[in-house]
Protein backbone atom coordinates (compact mmCIF):
# COMPACT_ATOMS: atom_id res chain seq x y z
CA UNK A 1 0.00 0.00 0.00
CA UNK A 2 2.89 2.22 0.89
CA UNK A 3 4.35 1.41 -2.96
CA UNK A 4 0.86 2.74 -4.11
CA UNK A 5 0.71 6.05 -2.23
CA UNK A 6 4.45 6.85 -3.17
CA UNK A 7 3.75 6.68 -7.12
CA UNK A 8 0.56 8.64 -6.99
CA UNK A 9 1.92 10.94 -5.08
CA UNK A 10 5.19 11.23 -7.67
CA UNK A 11 2.28 11.10 -10.51
CA UNK A 12 0.47 13.90 -9.05
CA UNK A 13 3.84 16.09 -8.13
CA UNK A 14 4.97 15.40 -11.93
CA UNK A 15 1.27 16.52 -13.60
CA UNK A 16 1.61 19.51 -11.04
CA UNK A 17 4.97 20.55 -12.45
CA UNK A 18 3.71 20.21 -16.10
CA UNK A 19 0.55 22.11 -15.29
CA UNK A 20 2.51 25.16 -13.86
CA UNK A 21 5.20 25.39 -16.48
CA UNK A 22 2.43 25.20 -18.90
CA UNK A 23 0.48 28.39 -17.27
CA UNK A 24 3.80 30.09 -16.81
CA UNK A 25 5.17 29.58 -20.84
CA UNK A 26 1.55 31.18 -21.35
CA UNK A 27 1.96 34.05 -19.54
CA UNK A 28 5.14 34.66 -19.97
CA UNK A 29 6.15 33.72 -23.72
CA UNK A 30 9.75 34.04 -24.61
CA UNK A 31 8.62 35.81 -28.00
CA UNK A 32 5.74 35.65 -30.47
CA UNK A 33 5.02 32.60 -32.37
CA UNK A 34 6.62 34.16 -35.35
CA UNK A 35 9.87 34.68 -33.58
CA UNK A 36 10.04 31.29 -32.36
CA UNK A 37 8.95 29.67 -35.90
CA UNK A 38 11.93 31.82 -37.31
CA UNK A 39 14.42 30.94 -35.01
CA UNK A 40 13.85 27.09 -34.90
CA UNK A 41 14.09 27.35 -39.06
CA UNK A 42 17.02 28.99 -38.27
CA UNK A 43 18.38 25.92 -36.55
CA UNK A 44 17.32 23.52 -38.12
CA UNK A 45 19.03 24.80 -41.23
CA UNK A 46 22.26 25.05 -39.31
CA UNK A 47 22.01 21.54 -38.34
CA UNK A 48 21.20 20.18 -42.36
CA UNK A 49 24.28 22.29 -43.04
CA UNK A 50 26.31 20.57 -40.53
CA UNK A 51 25.32 17.29 -41.49
CA UNK A 52 25.72 17.80 -45.07
CA UNK A 53 29.18 18.82 -44.58
CA UNK A 54 30.00 16.11 -42.14
CA UNK A 55 28.05 13.94 -45.19
CA UNK A 56 30.78 15.09 -47.66
CA UNK A 57 34.05 14.62 -45.10
CA UNK A 58 32.43 11.12 -44.75
CA UNK A 59 32.08 10.13 -48.51
CA UNK A 60 35.38 12.12 -48.99
CA UNK A 61 37.26 10.32 -46.38
CA UNK A 62 35.73 6.83 -48.09
CA UNK A 63 36.07 7.40 -51.60
CA UNK A 64 39.92 8.21 -50.85
CA UNK A 65 40.05 5.07 -48.81
CA UNK A 66 38.54 2.93 -51.75
CA UNK A 67 41.00 4.41 -54.05
CA UNK A 68 43.85 3.56 -51.80
CA UNK A 69 42.67 0.01 -51.80
CA UNK A 70 42.06 -0.15 -55.05
CA UNK A 71 45.39 1.22 -55.94
CA UNK A 72 47.29 -1.14 -53.52
CA UNK A 73 45.80 -3.88 -55.31
CA UNK A 74 46.62 -4.29 -58.45
CA UNK A 75 42.94 -5.40 -59.70
CA UNK A 76 41.72 -4.38 -63.16
CA UNK A 77 38.80 -2.06 -63.70
CA UNK A 78 35.78 -2.74 -66.11
CA UNK A 79 34.59 -0.10 -67.81
CA UNK A 80 30.73 -0.16 -67.49
CA UNK A 81 30.44 3.41 -69.51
Amino acid sequence: MARTNVALTVAGAAVAAAAAGWALGVLFPPASGLEVGRGMAWRTDGQWRAAARASARLLARAVARAGKELGNRNTHMIDVA
